[in-house]
């Protein structure tokens, strides 16, 4: 792999390169990554030159710390005290575009949900079992969603009765009716999120659920750790007013989701707010709220999590809301080693309008592909340089 030290460096079989190479150094050392390898990657894609396309990704290596969301989250406001007024907790939520409760779910039943859910992970040799497995110390190579591997547990934890349940927890209901109206119901489609230590470049990017799930925009999702996350931890951050711009455009990144959102002047005018959750706490926002996971910044344990989505009866929603996320596992198969039958297709005596997907609100750029082959191999670099640097320093 070529070295990138500066434009003062350039290896002489990039010489023909030589004031291309000097305009992005500029432009880095002005601060400007992102605009440094779009220049490059412009170049290097059609040379055909592999020296050149090297040069490109070792920059990309080096680039991805400094292209990071460094943030430091604001206080998020702890709207507790406003429970019981139905009509003050939606005026907050509309004025800032997420809500922020303390202690609401019991802690019973998010740990029964993580015992489930490590034991899995634990089978399926991510984490250390036994007595530690409540820990979630990863013991493997970081996965990202979409791998093979990755779906030999997420394909067993969508099956849990108390993943899908827990949608439907009578505390959770209760602020979800308070906030967006009596008929609210929560959409079929649970989701779990399966975070990797020492993976900061795989931590999901600012973005909107809405060109996700589309249907109504007022649709609402409350996320909630399966432990106590501080913001080193990567708990949720969110961008307070970002609701008010509407639907952003759309950029590949390596995170869940495969997708970015390109922030504007106007959202960027925001601030974000964070917290240290405590196993409990849950944040709501609708769908056009910008939010991202903060960086796991543990060295070892796994950060675990839910979402789930919420609406009025009567309001659209798109067919993919109605299915198992990912859509690799039917319900029948969910559904066959459940105890209870209450909340099997519980969703069919809702009233909803189906409308159709808008693939226009998902699409990426058409460079996206060759976009995520760069990201995908300059990540299995600068992860393995990163495992190559502590094992060495722990061996000095």
């Amino acid at each position: 792999m070529t070295v990138v030290s500066g434009p003062h460096n350039i290896p002489e079989e990039l010489a023909e390169y030589r004031p291309l190479l000097e305009q992005v150094h500029k432009l880095i050392e002005e601060g400007d990554y992102e605009s440094g390898i779009a220049k490059l990657q412009k170049v290097a894609r059609a040379s055909g030159s592999e020296p050149l396309m090297n040069y490109l990704i070792e920059m990309r290596v080096q680039a991805f710390p400094k292209m990071a969301e460094k943030i430091t989250p604001e206080p998020m406001f702890e709207a507790n005290g406003l429970l019981g007024n139905a009509d003050e907790v939606r005026a907050r939520l509309d004025k800032d575009g997420y809500l922020f409760f303390r202690n609401i779910i019991p802690r019973e039943r998010l740990q029964e949900l993580r015992d489930q859910i490590t034991q899995i992970l634990a089978d399926q040799g991510w984490i250390e079992g036994g007595a530690q497995q409540n820990l979630a110390r990863a013991i493997r190579r970081p996965l990202r969603e979409g791998q093979p591997q990755f779906f030999k547990a997420h394909d067993r934890i969508i099956k849990l009765e108390a993943l899908h349940s827990l949608a439907h927890e009578p505390h959770l209901m209760d602020v979800m009716r308070q906030a967006l109206g009596s008929s609210v119901f929560p959409h079929p489609l649970s989701i779990v999120r399966l975070i990797f230590p020492d993976s900061p470049e795989l931590a999901t990017p600012p973005h909107q659920d809405f060109p996700n799930n589309q249907g109504t925009p007022n649709l609402t999702a409350a996320w909630m750790p399966l432990a106590d996350c501080a913001i080193e931890d990567g708990s949720l951050a969110v961008m307070e007013g970002s609701h008010k711009f509407g639907v952003l455009p759309l950029r590949f990144h390596l995170g869940a989701g495969n997708r970015r959102a390109v922030l504007n002047k106007d959202v960027l005018s925001c601030r974000w707010v964070g917290a240290d959750f405590k196993m409990g706490d849950i944040v709501l926002f609708p769908a056009m709220t910008v939010h991202k996971a903060m960086e796991n910044c543990n060295l070892e344990r796994m950060r675990l999590s839910v979402d789930f989505r919420y609406q009025l009866e009567g309001e659209s929603l798109t067919e993919g809301c109605l299915q198992p996320h990912f859509n690799r596992v039917s319900w029948d198969e969910i559904y066959r080693d459940w105890k209870s039958d209450t909340l099997k297709y519980y969703w069919r005596n809702k009233d909803y309008v189906e409308v159709p997907w808008d693939p226009t609100l998902h699409e990426l750029p058409d460079d996206h592909v060759d976009e995520a082959y760069e990201q995908q191999l300059a990540y299995n670099i600068a992860l393995t340089r990163r495992k190559e640097s502590r094992a060495s320093a722990g061996e000095s």
